[in-house]
């Protein structure tokens, strides 16, 4: 649900080793899952891996961000915890791989991670260079104003010229460019955003529902906005993608989001993930 991305695959596999921040193994930010044991559910096909790499962005709560647990600056969210379930299911370690979200896919393609899980559209351009799972979570979108301006913006209609913060590379970025005569501030980071807003160089952020949800009950200089942005079916939903052509792996994923969403996990896994980015 985060993003659009625009890069070919040729692009993709030349850019590739270009910017990427990971963090090690183990090292801050790394997150592992239990090492596997004989109980551990056997993939479709009976696909099993030593470690599953994945990508994400860690900045996007409740999905995944960074959170200190214990004095260790851990990466957690409700991506996360499926992550960890597929790598379950696979016997296999589970490896995390912090970069910006727009290099995400490029990482894909370039083998540096198996897959990616960050709130990410399976939109139709996106589909022509990754394959996707099935939806596994669908959300609204939101905008966020400075505090007392909320009252100020009723539809998309009151954001016509204003200066409009997104995420770069995100769905958002797609949705502020149809707005008429906006000036759009793209960047990496949603905290970068923030204090674009509060600072008062953009006028208002459109960011996903939940995600605005949280950054606003933290911060008081910060409010929702009563906007509603229709969306198709397939805009609102996140999915994990993975590289084209790995079918085993993503009836492996496919495999375990059906598990997880026949037990009603997903629904805990987020309500557990918006209860952490409080505490």
């Amino acid at each position: 649900m985060k993003k659009v991305w625009t890069v070919t695959i040729a692009a993709a596999l030349l850019l590739t080793a270009c910017g990427q921040k990971t963090t090690n193994e183990g090292g801050a930010g790394a997150t592992a899952s239990p090492a596997p044991t004989a109980e551990a559910s056997a993939a479709p096909g009976g696909l099993q891996m030593d470690k599953l790499v994945l990508g994400t962005s860690a900045d996007y709560a409740p999905y995944e961000f960074h959170k200190k647990i214990d004095g260790k600056d851990q990466i957690v969210g409700f991506d996360i915890e499926i992550a960890k379930e597929i790598a379950k299911d696979l016997g296999a370690e589970l490896e995390i791989s912090d970069s910006d979200f727009d290099g995400l896919l490029l990482a894909l393609n370039g083998g540096k991670v198996d897959l990616v899980i960050s709130g990410m559209t399976p939109t139709e351009e996106r589909k022509q260079n990754v394959d996707f799972s099935k939806i596994y979570y669908k959300a609204e979108q939101g905008v966020i104003v400075k505090k007392g301006e909320e009252g100020s913006y009723g539809s998309l209609d009151d954001l016509k010229g204003k200066k409009i913060g997104v995420q770069k590379g995100s769905i958002q970025e797609g949705i502020a460019k149809e707005v008429e005569g906006a000036k759009l501030t793209s960047l990496a980071k949603i905290p970068e955003l923030i204090l674009e807003l509060t600072s008062g160089r953009v006028d208002a952020l459109i960011v996903e529902k939940p995600v605005a949800d949280q950054y606003v009950k933290t911060q008081d200089s910060i409010a929702l906005a009563d906007v509603k942005i229709e969306q198709s079916e397939e805009e609102a939903g996140s999915a994990i993608a993975i590289k084209k052509g790995n079918q085993e792996l993503l009836d492996a994923v496919n495999k375990t989001i059906d598990r997880l969403q026949a037990s009603g996990d997903i629904d805990r896994f987020v309500v557990e993930a918006n209860e952490l980015v409080g505490e």
